[in-house]
């Protein structure tokens, strides 16, 4: 059992420690966001501050659950400054990590996480006559994400198995045991990689002294560089001895493109180039923006602005060249963890794919007729509102609500209701945004900073900064610049 708890270990460890739900709330709230306000809305990118932005390079990345927090004597901005208390370094002057740090949420709710990386180049909007915009953006997006783990199943994962022998394979108070049977281990588990090149079309359709309406629409077409999935719909298994698991009624479906494809993130962003790409499809986003104006009192140019959109609906096709099977078995069936197993996942992940893949064949009668798998897109119904106080002074509102759910085979993005004031100029803007995030079951206080055309943000930095008890964050960076019209 010993083998069984490394194995478990290591992917617990994986899913916890790796890096699209990104938010952005600061940059594409902002009115001198360019192209990247079509990203919360496309109809925002008509009547800007800019007749001409282009976007340089942005990049973001983070990551989150709601399962295990860290939860450290120190801080993280004590990390940061250098103020760690010489107890808890080595004589080197790094930091003796402590398992007991990691603290548990034991609620009896179901688990999830959340990991990503994205990059956005190039991109640019041009305003034209007769109140049309266009814009084009290329986005890459590397995504990690586990729903709707059962929390019995999380604290497996982390613990281990009880032997109640005093062997290695128990760490922590979990409750299964040797010859135990489990069966509360629903989840999924998706892993994508993959781009999209977008065209927003945004038009003002009415245009007078006291209000502005416009429209947007973004389609899309999606390149799948690399997935793949594990949906456990119900699996029961008991612990038999130290070195197998007995497997009873099972329904488990799982498939994967070339793993290769994720080990490489440069690989990702020039796959659309080399022709490097397993699944293709088209995707939208959608929408539509109504302004009251203020009288032409401020360069705002609105007193209030409210806009509805729903955003990344569609979904990626992948065809032959995926591994696809499905396992449903009735009785009990017996997988010994021989030294191969090990083997086989420290030579790569490849490797231990295509060797976890052979022992299930032998075992199981595997149904591999399915060809085309889909992975949906995290679509979600978004409203957006700003009200513009006085000066540079302004606070706005965005609402996501999730339109997938936790069973949907594919990606999706928590919903979240978040709060954001800024103080905004075409030189210099700073925003905190706050609210709460992950399914509203987290509260964020964020910050976004922008001088000149250099931008930084993160949707909940500055409420970790402070806090020992730390279960996700995350970052954005980059360098946009444009052209203002000169009447605003």
């Amino acid at each position: 059992m010993k083998q069984v708890h490394l194995i478990s270990t290591i992917l617990f460890l994986s899913f916890t420690t790796l890096t699209k739900a990104q938010t952005y709330f600061g940059l594409q709230q902002s009115n001198y966001g360019g192209i990247h306000q079509s990203n919360l809305n496309p109809a925002n990118i008509t009547n800007t501050r800019h007749k001409f932005y282009f976007n340089t390079a942005t990049a973001g990345f983070g990551f989150n659950n709601d399962y295990l927090s860290l939860s450290a004597p120190f801080s993280l901005f004590d990390l940061i400054s250098g103020n760690v208390p010489a107890q808890y370094k080595n004589s080197n002057g790094s930091i003796i990590f402590n398992e007991d740090w990691l603290k548990e949420s034991v609620n009896g709710r179901s688990k999830n996480f959340n990991l990503y990386y994205q990059t956005k180049a190039p991109g640019f909007m041009l305003q034209l006559p007769a109140g049309l915009a266009l814009g084009i953006q290329y986005i890459n997006t590397v995504n990690f994400q586990i729903n709707n783990v059962a929390e019995p199943l999380a604290r497996l994962a982390r613990y281990g198995i009880d032997s109640s022998n005093g062997t290695l394979s128990y760490s922590g108070p979990n409750q299964f045991q040797v010859g135990q049977t489990f069966g509360d281990n629903a989840f999924s588990i998706q892993a994508n990689a993959y781009g999209t090149l977008g065209l927003t079309i945004a038009k003002t359709i009415i245009d007078n002294e006291k209000t502005m309406f416009k429209i947007g629409v973004t389609p899309k077409l999606v390149m799948g560089y690399a997935t793949a999935f594990v949906k456990n719909r119900g699996l029961q298994v008991k612990a038999d001895g130290t070195d197998s698991i007995v497997f009873g009624q099972t329904d488990l479906e799982y498939g994967y493109s070339d793993p290769n494809e994720f080990s490489n993130l440069n690989r990702v962003n020039t796959n659309f180039f080399n022709n490097a790409v397993q699944g293709k499809s088209f995707a939208y986003d959608f929408g539509a923006s109504y302004e009251l104006k203020d009288g032409g009192n401020s360069t705002a140019g609105y007193k209030l602005r409210a806009g509805i959109s729903l955003l990344d609906g569609g979904k990626i096709n992948y065809g032959s060249n995926m591994v696809h099977s499905r396992i449903q078995n009735t009785g009990n069936k017996t997988m010994h963890f021989t030294p191969a197993f090990a083997q086989a996942w420290s030579t790569s992940s490849e490797q231990g794919l295509k060797y976890t893949d052979s022992v299930l064949r032998t075992m199981f009668t595997i149904d591999s007729s399915k060809i085309n798998v889909s992975n949906t897109l995290p679509t979600s119904l978004n409203l957006q509102f700003d009200y513009h106080i006085f000066k540079m002074f302004y606070v706005g509102m965005n609402w996501s609500q999730d339109v997938r759910g936790r069973q949907t085979m594919g990606m999706r993005r928590a919903s979240y209701l978040m709060l954001l004031p800024r103080i905004e100029s075409k030189g210099f803007e700073f925003s905190l945004p706050i609210g709460l995030m992950n399914d509203y079951r987290q509260t964020r206080l964020g910050l976004y900073f922008r001088m000149g055309p250099v931008f930084f943000g993160s949707d909940n930095l500055l409420s970790q900064l402070k806090n020992n008890n730390i279960n996700g964050t995350d970052l954005y960076f980059g360098v946009s610049f444009g052209l203002l019209h000169k009447n605003k």
